[in-house]
Order: structure tokens, then sequence, then C-alpha cells
């Protein structure tokens, strides 16, 4: 975001007046054409804005418990870098098959691209092993 002062007036006439905007009330000039110390700060503010894009899908049936079907394809953001990438992941339990593919949309850069067995992908994300507790707990 930017900020700028882009001028200085008086509230009473309107007059432009060449002073700083942080300047005390004590310490600034009467108005040239009213006499008042009174001031209007017109500052100009910019922003800039980008939207992004995720689209889900899960096919769930009936007496599964987990989708048999998960799809997940747009910008994703890398928590450790801060990086925006593009994902494309696909999760089929029914074919047992893990495909993702991320890639860096500046660059074009594949960052990561995997198509593997379900079952052979492991150690990553919540596929990651759980360790136990001194109590014993996971």
């Amino acid at each position: 975001m930017s900020v700028s002062a882009d001028f200085t007036s008086c509230t009473q006439c309107g007059t432009r007046i060449e002073e700083a905007h942080d300047m005390p009330i004590k310490a600034r000039a009467l108005c040239p054409t009213c006499g008042s110390t009174t001031r209007n700060f017109n500052v100009h503010i910019q922003e800039a804005l980008t939207l992004g894009e995720k689209i889900f899908l899960k096919h769930k049936r009936p007496g599964h418990k987990k989708p048999i079907f998960e799809y997940v394809s747009g910008n994703d953001l890398h928590r450790n870098s801060g990086q925006w990438n593009h994902l494309t992941r696909e999760i089929d339990r029914e074919n047992d098959r893990y495909k993702e593919l991320i890639i860096n949309p500046k660059t074009g850069e594949v960052i990561r691209n995997v198509d593997e067995p379900l079952t052979e992908h492991t150690d990553r994300g919540s596929a990651k092993p759980k360790i136990e507790g001194p109590e014993g707990e996971a």
C-alpha cells in the first residue's frame, strides 16, 4: 500500500496552503485568504489486490468413510516460503492412485510432480506417521 499527501487546504475557504501535514496547530501560519488555522489534508492511498481461485471436488459413496475420489486445483500458498503456486491434486482410492503437480506460476518451474500408487504415498502431509507421546498416545 502506498500513501501520499497530495495537498493541504484551508477548511474555511479552500485555499491551498504549502505547509507540512504534521505541523502542530500552534505553529501553523494563518490562511492568507481568511486567517483560519484549520486545515483539510488530501491524501492519496493506492492498494493492489490480486484474486485467485481454488476448486475442490469430493466423490462420496454410501458405506465408505473417506471419499473415493478427491480433486483440488488452483492457487495454493506454501506456508513456509510464502510463495503462491498452482496446485493440482487427485486422490483416487478406487484405482489406488495419487497425483500431485505443483508449478511456480511466475517461472513455470515444476516444484513437485508425483504420480504413484496411493498405498505407497506415505510420510507426507496427513500420511505422516503419528508420533507417540510419553503416555503411548498418538
